[in-house]
């Protein structure tokens, strides 16, 4: 009973905890909060998914008063627009506006104590309705002239998102092999063959990858361009590669190693398939009419589903590590982005969190760890889902053109591909700045041991 009541009090009020309460391990009000927030993006992503099934506009005509042209009772819902572009920009609409409108309330939090704080780590129960509310609101009745200008601005927070993104992408790199070297000198010496494993396995998975992208990516008249982008990603793994095992990178960090080149080599790897598939040209294997043996005509029309669906995972698993990170300022320093005060990314707060031994017997197993100071940055913090969400519906919808008359899914575009490639650029570049920036500025701290 003790379990439901505190758990009706989080969802329902402003009690600083979960909505899973005392039925659960230990864990931070702060780290729970985060993952409640977690929820509403990742419910977001599954809406937009699930109305893209084949044949889900068939089955919502059988609902009463679901859509416009139901077979039993008319409703208010264009299903014919479902699986559209126009349908996910619908559904996403609402969500941003919603972390937009929390990033704005909460400026200059500091505390729990905060009136704000509640609205923060509680309500959850009301917080799901209303954006389910809102997303229903949206799809029934947000006019289809929003399109184009709400284009406009996903690109521009989905440029800063990936930015974000790309920074905690090399963050987690660099962690894990801090992490399992740690572990090694202080633990067992058989966490260097499990950095081994995985050095072995992802460059043997960029080599393959390159290889493949060789073979079906190349066989056209025009592949100069395919040729020329899949070397230079060959190019720049050496490079990167060789960085981050030079004698001087290695003076200013003892922990760089071929770990983190071989993670960022193989994401690379990922986004310049990603982009290549997305190639609206005879040079995509998958775009297209294609001839069968039989010398018949037939029309390709599922694509970069595969690469679309592993860029969302990517995203969320991205939007998960910021979430679960405790430490932001010091990951910021490595990054060269961070200040005495807190981090860029927004998680440095004002407070080291305590441990769960400051939960006493029989106390609430979610703790408030943020009354002397929050552990994050609230503002920032929905900012960056509300940027998040831009970004992914982005993704889902293919970096569509909204000034196109075509809403219906076509998984292939030349902004796609140029923003996965650039993208990939942008990560090796970042990653070498990370190798280079404590040996060219060896005054600076950068939070290496």
């Amino acid at each position: 009973m003790g379990c439901i009541v505190s758990s009706a009090a989080c969802c329902i009020g402003s009690a600083a905890c979960g909505c899973i309460s005392s039925c659960c391990p230990t864990m931070r009000s702060s780290t729970t909060t985060r993952l409640m927030y977690s929820g509403i993006l990742l419910l977001t992503v599954l809406i937009s998914l699930v109305i893209r099934i084949p044949g889900i506009e068939d089955k919502l005509k059988k609902v009463p008063g679901v859509c416009t042209d139901s077979t039993i009772y008319a409703g208010k819902l264009d299903c014919k627009m479902l699986g559209s572009y126009l349908f996910v920009y619908k559904v996403c609409f609402p969500v941003v506006i919603f972390f937009f409108l929390m990033s704005l309330i909460m400026i200059e939090v500091r505390s729990s104590k905060d009136i704000r704080g509640g609205l923060q780590n509680g309500f959850w129960l009301w917080k799901y309705l209303i954006v389910i509310a809102a997303i229903i609101g949206s799809c029934v009745g947000m006019p289809n002239d929003f399109a184009y200008p709400w284009m406009i601005i996903a690109y521009i927070g989905a440029f800063l998102f990936i930015l974000i993104q790309l920074l905690l992408l090399v963050d987690f790199a660099h962690t894990w092999n801090e992490t399992w070297l740690d572990n090694a000198e202080n633990k067992d010496s058989s966490w260097k063959c499990g950095i081994a494993f995985f050095v072995l396995f992802d460059f043997i998975a960029v080599l393959a990858g390159n290889i493949l992208l060789y073979v079906f990516y190349t066989k056209c008249s025009g592949n100069g361009l395919n040729i020329t982008v899949i070397t230079i990603n060959l190019i720049l793994t050496f490079i990167v590669s060789g960085m981050s095992i030079l004698p001087k990178v290695q003076e200013h960090n003892p922990h760089s190693g071929l770990l983190q080149a071989s993670v960022i080599s193989l994401y690379c790897t990922y986004l310049i398939w990603s982009g290549l598939s997305a190639d609206p040209s005879e040079c995509n294997p998958f775009f297209g009419n294609k001839t069968t043996e039989d010398g018949d005509r037939v029309e390709v029309t599922n694509s970069n589903i595969a690469s679309t669906c592993i860029g969302i995972a990517i995203t969320l698993f991205v939007v998960l590590w910021s979430v679960l990170q405790t430490s932001s300022n010091d990951y910021s320093k490595k990054l060269g982005v961070g200040g005495e005060e807190g981090a860029l990314l927004g998680c440095g707060g004002t407070y080291n969190d305590g441990g769960d031994e400051q939960v006493e017997e029989g106390k609430p197993r979610v703790y408030d760890n943020e009354e002397d100071g929050v552990a994050y940055s609230y503002s920032f913090f929905h900012f960056m889902f509300m940027i998040a969400t831009l970004y992914l519906m982005l993704v889902l919808t293919d970096w569509w053109n909204a000034n196109s008359s075509d809403t219906q899914t076509g998984m292939y575009s030349k902004t796609s591909l140029w923003i996965k490639i650039v993208t990939s650029w942008l990560c090796y570049l970042i990653y070498s700045w990370t190798l280079a920036a404590p040996a060219i500025f060896p005054d600076r701290d950068f939070g290496y041991n």
